[in-house]
């Protein structure tokens, strides 16, 4: 499958990389601080990039996958070590610190094991040579991300229908390297005149639609409204969305996927209204390991989040269920946007095909 891509990275948005790496820094948007102040924070050890994946102040999969890759390079950049073995024996450490991270974004064991092979077939090579191979394959990883994203984005302005879009959570800018994979179908419809309207829901309960989509897309120009979560079942029944596109952290064998809590109920409604209800991700995202979305593990946060909001208390001292993400069945998916084209039902058959197809 292929497309035309028509456009470049900076005539769809403004905004710079949300990660990247230079010799012994991962720089980074600090998307904690967002929509009140826009920084860049600079990490320096390996911790420090596990601990801004865990606290979210890098967040999305591709973008968590990125980073995590950059974490690799930033140790094989300050290491002393100065034997082979001292070096995987640092390695894996950092390997281990970075995977344990967050549970549900299969970009993150992705990356990590991608250039864990890649290391393990070259330990024959020069202590510095393999120094070197894993800072360039995380910058690999880093500019495959954007290329796909400006893949999705034509792929995607093709399949969804002329009119008002709505997204839920972030699966912009900000929670990819560049662009996003909603980011950039959005961004490429606007660009072409295509998207009258975006819908941004909020999302409960951190908010990263209020926060983080409706700022990125507001920053690049693009014509939006921001609802509560609970308001998007009116918007669809007054005939006001003519197409839902959501991210995904992860899509199994047969379709379904994890996205951020809220997106199977607006898959249901979707249904409903008769509404086109496609995800959008790399091929990185899929896990053809997993059968069904059953068996994809749910990252549960603390019950902070939803007891305040802003840093003020919005509820008493109660027992709180913060699951991040649900699970949309693939029943109510209109098709999965990918970097290597669209995947139609059945799912089962078609991913499978679409990976026999990579080159």
């Amino acid at each position: 499958m292929t497309v035309e891509v028509r456009y470049r990275p900076e005539e769809l948005t403004r905004l710079p990389r949300s990660v990247r790496y230079e010799k012994g820094k991962v720089i980074m948007i600090d998307q904690t601080l967002l929509p009140g102040e826009f920084k860049t924070i600079e990490l320096g050890t390996v911790d420090q990039v596990a601990e801004a994946i865990v606290t979210m102040k890098v967040r999305g999969a591709p973008a968590i996958g990125a980073s995590a890759a950059f974490g690799l390079a930033l140790y094989a950049d300050t290491t002393k070590a100065k034997t082979k073995d001292e070096l995987m024996d640092g390695f894996y450490s950092a390997y281990d610190r970075l995977k344990n991270t967050r549970p549900t974004a299969v970009n993150l064991f992705w990356a990590l094991n991608r250039i864990k092979k890649l290391v393990e077939e070259n330990l024959e090579s020069p202590l510095d040579e393999i120094k070197r191979l894993i800072v360039a394959e995380a910058q690999k990883i880093a500019d495959e991300d954007v290329e796909a994203n400006l893949r999705m984005g034509h792929y995607g302005a093709e399949a969804l229908p002329e009119g008002n879009v709505l997204t839920h959570c972030n699966a912009g800018s900000l929670a990819t390297v560049q662009l996003g994979t909603v980011g950039a179908v959005l961004r490429v419809m606007h660009r072409d005149g295509n998207l009258k309207l975006l819908w941004v829901d909020e999302t409960r309960p951190v908010l990263q639609g209020a926060r983080l989509s409706a700022w990125e897309y507001h920053y690049d120009g693009v014509p939006l409204k921001l609802i509560t979560d609970n308001m998007a079942g009116f918007v669809m029944a007054q005939g006001k969305v003519d197409a839902i596109i959501v991210g995904a952290d992860r899509i199994v064998a047969n379709g379904d996927f994890a996205n951020k809590i809220g997106t199977y109920t607006l898959a249901v409604l979707a249904k409903e209204h008769g509404i086109p209800f496609f995800t959008v991700a790399p091929l990185s995202t899929i896990d053809m390991s997993l059968k069904s979305g059953k068996e994809i593990p749910i990252e549960e946060r603390k019950p902070e989040e939803v007891l305040t909001c802003g840093g003020c208390k919005i509820a008493p001292d109660v027992d709180v269920y913060n699951p991040a993400f649900d699970v949309t069945p693939h029943k109510y998916l209109t098709g999965i946007i990918t970097d290597r084209g669209v995947v139609y039902p059945p799912f089962e058959r078609n991913l499978k095909r679409l990976f026999k197809e990579e080159p």
